[in-house]
């Protein structure tokens, strides 16, 4: 990359110093310049661009590269010559021909307007006359209203340059009439080869992974990453090592931020709140020491994962990390993100409270790593068609007793004979195969079940009495917060109501241990959502082992339809059973 040669080295940023003259010197847009330039080389260049992306991605730069190609006398492959007068015009700032517009302070329709009316000129030495406007979505309706048709039908002597990192912002009207090209972020490797260079170029010495460190602040923008190597250049010197870089960046040690992530992981809240205590009295930036800690989650994610060729880190990083991710449950990682991936610091980046309520709420709740491996929910009792007897030979289903408005059966009759059919003017359909049935007993064969009877009835009070008369709802809107929640809700019954406190009775101590910490929480969270939904308020559920329920009936069993089969089977007369 060429270096400038309008101003002294020393009284230039890097970032300037070091802007690209070329397209061959634009950092990691392939597909942008290789079609600009290509445009150039062909000499049709379109009349209208739209360069959209972040912040610090080239695009003002590729711009000017743009219109200093196009007004080049002597192009090679669609890149300027740096030679001619048009150039060393260019690179000197000193080109009449390029207009570059600030639309963020030049954004209403006088300046429009003034623009239309200079495009209407010659260029003054070039080819072309280039507009290059900046941040083109700060511009109102009405000066997009006015520059729209000198934008679709511009003087055969202008180009029309807009830069925006907002390009939902700006009129479909425009961005139609203009070719659109997204920069994309930086990515690191690209960072860290370019700062490579310029310090090379600069006689910087950094140690080894501090360009990374830098790349990784910068979040994807080379002109971030190149003033900030520019900024710790001139606090610390020419010679960089990792603490230098770190505390100029405003970072903690990594071990700091590994040892938070560690104790995230693990649910230690003393560790956790000890860490936060520290880094705020050492004032360290909270901010910046809680976005270090989600960024070394999220490397023991992908470690996780099997996606850590992904990670640009340095070997003694890579062994720290995989030896956190080596005892860390996915769950539990996931739990200690989302926790922090959305910090709210309110302005005040050196306030530890919310990282502190963060980890706080973290800890408290339940590990995913802690829930017994080997229990598993019971399978829900199906409303259905009962099972024979266990060990007994299955029986042939007894034909139902007919109703007076039950349509004639066509089934064959208990001993294999076909049942005699009504009289019917109609001819009879031939007979069926027959087919082996599921066993199920009839309404006759079958009393009647029970009426579940809790041990404590006599003591429900009407809250509870009405809580247990909406169960099955409860269940059915349980289901629908969590497919787990409803088959651990069939062997639990609403139990007591204390306040703000549900206690429901399971008839299994693993299905307790189960609702506790299954899904980190969500199944507890799913039926407490429920249950609150059918009483009318915010109430925490307690699930507690009732001995009771085993020892006496069980739970009462869902009067919902099991299915279409079990519907056929309740017109017939049937009633579904407990195996």
């Amino acid at each position: 990359m060429n270096q400038a040669s309008s101003a002294p080295s020393n009284q230039q940023v890097l970032y300037r110093k070091w802007r690209p003259r070329r397209f061959e010197d634009v950092v990691g847009q392939t597909p942008v310049v290789t079609t600009l330039r290509n445009a150039v080389a062909s000499g049709h260049p379109a009349h209208a661009y739209l360069f959209t992306g972040p912040r610090g991605t080239g695009k003002t730069s590729t711009g000017r590269i743009m219109a200093k190609a196009v007004n080049c006398a002597a192009p090679v492959d669609g890149e300027p010559d740096d030679r001619c007068p048009s150039c060393l015009a260019y690179d000197a700032g000193q080109a009449l021909d390029l207009i570059e517009l600030d639309a963020a302070s030049n954004r209403g329709i006088d300046e429009i307007r003034d623009l239309r009316e200079s495009a209407g000129y010659a260029p003054s030495s070039g080819r072309f006359k280039i507009y290059l406007i900046d941040e083109v979505h700060m511009l109102t309706d009405a000066a997009f209203n006015a520059l729209l048709k000198t934008l679709e039908e511009p003087p055969p002597h202008v180009i029309f340059i807009l830069a925006t990192t907002e390009p939902h912002r700006i009129p479909a009207t425009i961005t139609s009439r203009c070719q659109r090209f997204d920069f994309r972020r930086h990515q690191m490797p690209d960072i860290v080869a370019q700062l490579a260079k310029i310090a090379a170029g600069e006689g910087i010495d950094v140690e080894e992974g501090g360009f990374a460190l830098i790349a990784r602040q910068a979040t994807g923008s080379l002109r971030d990453a190149v003033n900030l190597l520019d900024q710790l250049a001139a606090y610390h010197g020419d010679q960089l090592d990792l603490d230098s870089v770190r505390a100029g960046l405003g970072l903690v040690v990594d071990s700091g931020a590994a040892a938070l992530a560690r104790a995230a992981i693990a649910r230690d809240m003393k560790a956790g709140l000890s860490l936060l205590a520290t880094a705020r009295d050492d004032g360290v930036e909270i901010r910046a020491f809680m976005r270090e800690v989600v960024s070394t989650l999220r490397s023991v994610l992908l470690l996780k994962a099997g996606a850590g060729e992904h990670l640009a880190l340095s070997d003694a990083e890579a062994d720290e990390l995989r030896a956190l991710a080596a005892d860390a449950a996915v769950a539990d990682v996931v739990a200690a993100l989302e926790a922090f991936g959305q910090l709210d610091f309110a302005g005040d980046a050196y306030d530890s409270l919310p990282a502190e309520i963060a980890f706080a709420t973290l800890a408290s709740g339940p590990a995913a790593s802690r829930a017994p491996a080997a229990a598993q929910p019971a399978p829900a009792p199906q409303a259905a068609v009962a099972s024979p007897e266990r060990g007994a030979p299955p029986a042939r289903a007894a034909q139902p007793a007919p109703r007076a408005d039950a349509p004639p059966s066509r089934a064959p009759a208990r001993d294999g004979a076909p049942a005699s059919a009504p009289p019917s003017r109609t001819p009879r359909a031939p007979e069926r195969p027959p087919q082996r049935e599921r066993p199920m007993r009839t309404a006759a064969a079958v009393p009647a079940r029970a009426a579940f009877v809790p041990p404590d009835a006599g003591e429900a009070t009407e809250e509870l009495q009405a809580l247990r008369a909406r169960w099955d709802e409860i269940r059915d809107q349980a289901r629908k917060l969590h497919f787990r929640a409803a088959a651990l809700l069939n062997t639990a019954y609403p139990k007591t109501i204390e306040g703000d406190q549900v206690v429901l009775g399971f008839r299994f101590p693993n299905h307790v241990d189960m609702v506790r910490e299954a899904e980190g929480g969500r199944v507890l969270a799913a039926i407490g959502e429920a249950v609150s939904t059918a009483i009318g308020r915010t109430v925490r559920v307690e699930p507690v082992l009732w001995e009771e329920l085993q020892n006496g009936a069980p739970a009462p069993a869902r009067q919902t339809s099991g299915g279409h089969l079990v519907d056929e089977a309740r017109k017939l007369g049937a009633v579904p059973v407990d195996d």
